[in-house]
């Protein structure tokens, strides 16, 4: 049994070794919104080093205007919002010769909603803003478990003057993060705005906390450990901490920045939708303030950006664990 135990133990672990050796680490999903496509990249471990190769396509159907992205890590599944469909599409993702692919058709995460941006939680929580109908939404993970798309209010402009034709949203587990395209220099309303994922309403001055107040539209949100990046309508990245500081100007050479997400990890990445190009910056630095760009990827038309990391790794070595303690218990 020692040597069965053994050998079953090594082949699993070789296994292991040549998968992980054949995918990559980490992968860029972008949206093409003109071309109705999804596409994807693989990233390099030195975004410096220059352009990552040519995109491949991931989605080229069934879609119309895809805009947002949001990656579930755990679940390896990918959210595209919308708003043509007024639906947000769930992609189960699968991974062979280092190639990302989706399996099956789409499930539906978030339908009558004109979406344009999307952010899913460690849990599988589904947020999305309706820039139309002033509202802030949530579809609980466990509502997308017995397939029910439709999403809870969180915030809405009806009852609180801090949602103003939201637009970009992420979340941190705790805080939802969005930022405003109407009215954003409104001592009342603001640029970039935090509040619960699941708020009590006991208490709605200090769920609901101002960011920023520099501009008044303003498009994408990422964040990283620390900070809060957003970009405005044009030109302009910025950022403020997750926590409230002053409001730095990270760069202000894009043409029009649009999406804009840090790959978990050191780097952000913003779509530049004029320049049909992804660029590179440092993502969380102890201070904020102008930060050099790397341009990543030439690509038509970016809009929304997601990145996935290797969590298909540990279900391989998960594999090869329970299988060496399968064989030693035989």
């Amino acid at each position: 049994m020692t040597v069965q135990y053994a050998m079953v133990t090594i082949a699993a672990l070789v296994l292991f070794q040549q998968v992980v050796a054949d995918e990559p680490g980490k992968y860029l999903i972008i949206s093409a919104p003109t071309l109705s496509k999804v596409v994807y990249t693989r990233l390099p471990d030195d975004v410096t080093a220059g352009p990552v190769g040519d995109p491949k396509p991931l989605i080229d159907e069934g879609l119309k205007m895809p805009q947002g992205l949001a990656v579930d890590h755990k679940r390896n599944t990918l959210y595209v919002a919308d708003p043509d469909l007024r639906k947000v599409l769930c992609y189960k993702l699968t991974f062979s010769g280092g190639n990302m692919m989706v399996s099956g058709e789409p499930a539906v995460a978030a339908q009558d909603k004109e979406v344009r941006w999307v952010a899913v939680d460690g849990t599988g929580n589904v947020f999305i803003t309706d820039e139309a109908s002033g509202q802030v939404l949530r579809v609980p993970a466990e509502k997308l478990l017995r397939g029910d798309p439709t999403p809870l209010v969180l915030y809405d402009s009806a009852t609180n003057s801090r949602v103003s034709a939201p637009g970009g949203i992420a979340v941190d587990n705790f805080h939802v993060y969005w930022t405003n395209k109407a009215a954003g220099t409104e001592e009342t309303v603001g640029t970039v705005i935090r509040g619960f994922e699941k708020p009590t309403g006991a208490n709605a001055a200090t769920e609901v906390v101002q960011l920023a107040r520099n501009v008044p539209k303003a498009y994408a949100v990422c964040l990283s450990e620390n900070n809060v990046f957003y970009t405005n309508a044009e030109k302009v990245v910025f950022g403020v901490k997750k926590t409230g500081s002053a409001i730095a100007t990270v760069s202000d050479v894009f043409q029009e920045p649009r999406g804009c997400v840090w790959d978990g990890d050191g780097t952000v990445y913003i779509a530049d939708k004029d320049a049909n190009a992804i660029y590179a910056l440092a993502g969380d630095t102890p201070s904020l303030h102008p930060t050099a760009l790397a341009k990543a990827l030439d690509v038509t038309d970016p809009y929304g950006l997601a990145t996935l990391s290797g969590a298909w790794r540990e279900s391989v070595l998960a594999f090869a664990l329970a299988a060496s303690v399968f064989v030693h218990w035989i």
